[in-house]
This record gives C-alpha cells, structure tokens and sequence, in this order.
C-alpha cells in the first residue's frame, strides 16, 4: 500500500547499510509528513547535499566506508546548521559520549522503536507537525480533533485516547485503501506487529463503540477479511 503524503514540509535523510530499516522507516515517517532520503554509505553526502535541503540526518555509526562519527565531524565542519541523531547497535557508553561531544544532537541504541525517534527528532525540530497540518478532520458526520483528542458527532463530544486519534487519522489519510495491522501498528506505535497481538483489534473495537451507531454493522472503519481494515465515508 503506498502511504498518502499531505503537506510534507520536512526532510529527513537517513544515512544507514540496512536496506530493511531505511524501507520501513521511509513509510513510517511518510505517515508522519516527512519526506526521506536515503544513502547507504557517508562518501555520498557531499554529493546529496550540495543537491537537496536537509532538516535532520540519523546517521548510523557503522558504515561501509568511513565511520559515522568520521560523517559527523564532517558534517559538523561543512554543514553545522543540519542537527544529526546518531543511532548504532553498540550499547558502549563511551560511543554516546563520543557522539554528543562530537556535536551529535542525540543518540539512539538499536533497537530502537520509530516512534521514539520521531519524538526525538520533532523535539530538535521544534514542532510536533507541520503548521498547515490539519488539527480538525471532517469525516462523514464525524469532526475530528486531533489536538484535543475529541470527536464531535451531531453535536456530542466523544473523547478519544491518543492512539484512537491517531489511527483514525492514519485511516482518514488512507480513506478508501486497505490498512493492514502491521501497516497500523507501525505507523502509530512505531513497532513491529506480533501476530498473536491483538491489541490493534481492541483498538479499533473501541473506537467503534465510540463513532458508530451500530459497533456490530459498522459504516465507518470495516473489516475487510483476512486483509485489515478500510474507512469508508458515507456520502
């Protein structure tokens, strides 16, 4: 499924030799209205940013060719403005420090889940979304408010908990597609979806006990066998 991308503002380039890693954060923080870019060795950032406005790099230290804290000198001398989050599967204190006295702005140890980066890297930036990202969300007879966290129906306020919200505003910019539960716990939580995790379904049973007027027959948020889950719009 290809993540619909609204009012992408922001640039982030991460620097890393897993190809799987740069694959799944490209869709996760799609969703979150970033564009990305990817290099899979430092030798090629000379080259790119000469090309391409960056916001913020997530520079993996182990490298094919030079090491990350080799990039991150280089960056610091060439372009000091592009604040850098060093990430590596090294858990050694003295490669955290190494980084941040290097004038890295911070540093993650792999694993690492993707929301906690995005935390990270939205606290460098200075803002939780793009200034022209929709706080309230019209869907069908339902007003969404992101910020708050609410749903107006005909007038009534529903309160919703921060990751109903999210998820219906995933499916709201997928409106009409199918969203898998891996797709849907990735792009909320940041996480890998266990498949004896039934959590997402919880979820989503909430949430209908709170915007449909039959939980049972949904006219919202359907299941589509086998598959996941699709929003449909009334009207």
């Amino acid at each position: 499924m290809t993540i619909l991308q609204k009012n992408t503002t922001r640039t982030l380039l991460v620097v890393d030799d897993d190809e799987v890693m740069q694959h799944t954060l490209q869709k996760y923080f799609a969703s979150q209205f970033f564009s990305t870019k990817n290099l899979y060795a430092g030798s090629e950032l000379p080259t790119l940013l000469k090309k391409n406005r960056i916001d913020l790099i997530v520079l993996d230290v182990m490298l094919p060719d030079k090491s990350g804290f080799y990039w991150l000198k280089w960056l610091r001398m060439y372009h000091a403005h592009i604040p850098v989050i060093m990430a590596s599967a090294k858990t050694d204190q003295d490669d955290r420090l190494m980084g941040l006295e290097n004038g890295a702005r911070d540093y993650l140890v792999k694993p690492f889940q993707y929301k906690e980066l995005l935390i990270r890297i939205e606290n460098i930036l200075g803002a939780s979304a793009p200034a022209n990202d929709e706080k309230l969300i019209t869907i069908g007879d339902l007003k969404l408010d992101t910020v708050m966290f609410t749903v107006d129906k005909n007038g009534y306020e529903i309160k919703l908990t921060e990751l109903e919200t999210d998820i219906l505003k995933l499916m709201h910019i997928n409106s009409g597609a199918v969203i898998s539960r891996d797709e849907i716990m990735m792009q909320v939580r940041g996480t890998q979806h266990n498949p004896l995790d039934r959590s997402i379904d919880i979820h989503i049973n909430n949430l209908r006990k709170k915007i449909e007027d039959r939980p049972a027959e949904p006219t919202y948020i359907r299941t589509v066998r086998g598959k996941g889950y699709r929003l449909h719009i009334p009207g």
